[in-house]
């Protein structure tokens, strides 16, 4: 349990946490968003740290190797069920979010017991800036209308668009992850 992976635990941690200050916000009050917007911010802090601290320090482990890439998925599916939850994504949009990410996880897993290591992409790094972007997008959207800010589209389509956008690049990540690998995983379902 090195530094590296107590701040990956903490990223956990604070999944639940971003989950009951939205929900508790229900849209509307404007202290539960603030508190949720900032646990999305120490949420993301903490995902660009854990690694700078394992690279800097030596620090990097196989237990770390696991715990990231979760505690990745439980922040922003947490952010995304919630948004899901009030009213602001599809059930289909977080099926998206979830389908690849399982995916993803499922082939690393099957592929490390047949020693074979599948990397990261580039387009995975990319849709999860994207996904954290409009999940800072919402917060502050929503922060907007209550402060009764205008923007230059409807907060609804506001919203959309950071959610259509988040769909599409991690629609295009999964396509990509799988489409680079194919050979690799040939081999391995053969």
């Amino acid at each position: 349990m090195n530094l590296a992976t107590k701040i990956t635990v903490f990223r956990i941690l604070l999944a639940p946490i971003f989950v009951f200050c939205f929900i508790q916000s229900k849209g509307t009050e404007i202290n539960f968003l603030w508190a949720a917007l900032i646990v999305a911010f120490l949420s993301e802090v903490s995902d660009a740290l854990d690694g700078i601290v394992a690279r800097k320090f030596n620090l990097e482990s196989d237990i770390g190797k696991v715990l990231d890439p979760l505690a990745d998925s439980l922040a922003r599916m947490s952010a995304f069920l919630s948004f899901l939850c009030l009213g602001y994504a599809n059930i289909w949009m977080i099926l998206v979010f979830f389908y690849r990410d399982s995916m993803v996880a499922t082939l690393r897993i099957i592929a490390a017991s047949k020693k074979i290591i599948l990397g990261a992409r580039t387009s995975g790094k990319v849709k999860a800036i994207v996904q954290a972007i409009s999940i800072f997008g919402i917060l502050i959207t929503l922060l907007l209308k209550q402060y009764q800010i205008e923007l230059p589209i409807s907060y609804d389509d506001s919203i959309t668009v950071f959610m259509m956008t988040a769909v599409l690049i991690t629609i295009y990540s999964l396509w990509d992850y799988l489409y680079f690998n194919k050979e690799v995983l040939k081999s391995i379902f053969e």
